[in-house]
């Protein structure tokens, strides 16, 4: 089952851009309340509810309210558990550029060239003879393949897809149209690795996370 995070947080403004100091302080602002309700401090309220907001049964069992409405914060069994899972999750998602390199993948090269300009999914054919994307292999360059991905990693959806592909929308070479003006994902950075090793980092942090969201207790609201 894919585990669309977007969806749960979109309304309370918990999202996974931390940058933003004033929407953390606000969303912390709206549940401080609760942290008083739970027996819990401000901050394990937080990772609290950004557990809860993760969990496949309360994004099921509340998907209407999600969808018209701030997301209703109930009082769950195993509260502690939901905050420790909680924290790591946010510990995970917030440090995402340090996150180990994936060492399951196989990575083929030509040459040590780390330039990107648009990455995409091998191919193969499926069981009706059609070309379709082969995700466990993507293409980084003309010099640099990644196989051997775990089509599990694709579980974890951010913003409407997985956030492996939202990797490889965001990091690719773009010329606006009108303006003419190129945005280089390539000059984000000194380290010419620094996209190629985020792409394995967010493979790891994907199946970490879907990992971690496996150890949250079972979803019982008990207030």
């Amino acid at each position: 089952m894919a585990v669309n995070v977007e969806k749960a947080t979109r309304k309370s403004e918990l999202t996974m851009q931390f940058s933003d100091e004033s929407k953390v302080k606000l969303t912390l602002n709206n549940v401080k309340f609760d942290a008083d309700k739970l027996g819990l401090t401000l901050d394990e309220t937080f990772a609290y509810v950004y557990a809860l907001l993760n969990h496949p049964e309360y994004q099921q069992k509340y998907a209407n309210d999600l969808a018209k409405d701030l997301p209703r914060i109930p009082i769950v069994a195993n509260k502690e558990k939901y905050a420790e899972i909680g924290q790591k999750l946010i510990d995970l998602q917030v440090n995402y550029e340090e996150a180990p390199i994936n060492q399951d993948v196989i990575v083929t090269k030509k040459d040590d060239n780390y330039r990107v300009e648009k990455m995409k999914f091998g191919k193969h054919r499926d069981e009706n003879g059609k070309l379709v994307n082969d995700k466990s292999k993507i293409i980084f360059n003309t010099d640099i393949t990644i196989s051997n991905i775990p089509e599990r990693a694709y579980d974890y959806v951010v913003n409407g897809k997985s956030a492996i592909e939202w990797i490889m929308d965001q990091y690719q070479v773009k010329t606006d149209k009108k303006s003419q003006i190129t945005d280089d994902p390539n000059e984000y950075s000194d380290d010419l690795k620094y996209i190629f090793n985020l792409l394995l980092r967010i493979i790891t942090v994907s199946l970490e996370t879907l990992d971690l969201i496996d150890q949250l207790p079972k979803f019982e609201v008990v207030e």
